[in-house]
């Protein structure tokens, strides 16, 4: 957004895609729980790579607010014959502007958790999850106007967005201060 000196703004969306960023304030750390922290930000060479974050706020799942994960929840995109990409759309009802509504593409959904179905009816056998990259495959493929759709849980791809230092406070008691993340959008 860019303001006039008369008031005016001009507005300009740049990132339509949602992008969490968290900041963890860890302080009197319990020594144990501190080496955690610094063992992750040194396997993730610092700010470099991305690990999985469970999102509290995101409830990280495909239903909407606190509700049950169920097979209807979300459309999927559909890559190729067969392969579809999991997302997730935010809000409800039209949306100004008329670009639609806010969606996440899932990279990293868990394990376990994924309900498919094909024109509102359950699909029980032939669905295959990549836990790596939220691709989903059918088969024997659906046909190409046939809307899949899902529930499924999920984590978000992120990494530290700022460097981390320690003060130890007592033998056993460390102050790590402000940690900031952020989430990765093509992981």
């Amino acid at each position: 957004i860019t303001e006039t000196a008369g008031g005016a703004e001009y507005r300009k969306l740049v990132h339509a895609l949602p992008r969490r960023r968290w900041t963890i304030n860890y302080t009197l750390l319990r020594d144990d729980l501190a080496a955690r922290v610094l063992a992750l930000y040194h396997r993730a060479y610092q700010m470099l790579a991305g690990f999985r974050v469970y999102d509290v706020d995101d409830h990280n799942s495909s239903a909407s607010g606190r509700g049950a994960i169920t097979n209807l929840d979300q459309t999927l995109t559909r890559l190729s014959a067969g392969v579809y990409q999991l997302r997730k759309e935010y809000g409800s009802g039209a949306t100004p502007l008329g670009i639609g509504r806010p969606a996440r593409t899932i990279y990293k959904p868990v394990a376990g958790s994924l309900v498919v179905a094909k024109n509102g009816v359950a699909v029980v056998s032939g669905v295959t999850l990549n836990t790596t990259n939220g691709q989903v495959t059918i088969s024997p493929a659906p046909l190409v106007g046939d809307t899949i759709t899902a529930g499924f849980e999920f984590d978000i791809p992120a990494r530290f967005n700022s460097p981390i230092e320690v003060t130890a406070l007592a033998k056993d008691a460390r102050d790590c201060g402000a940690i900031e993340l952020i989430e990765l959008l093509q992981p």
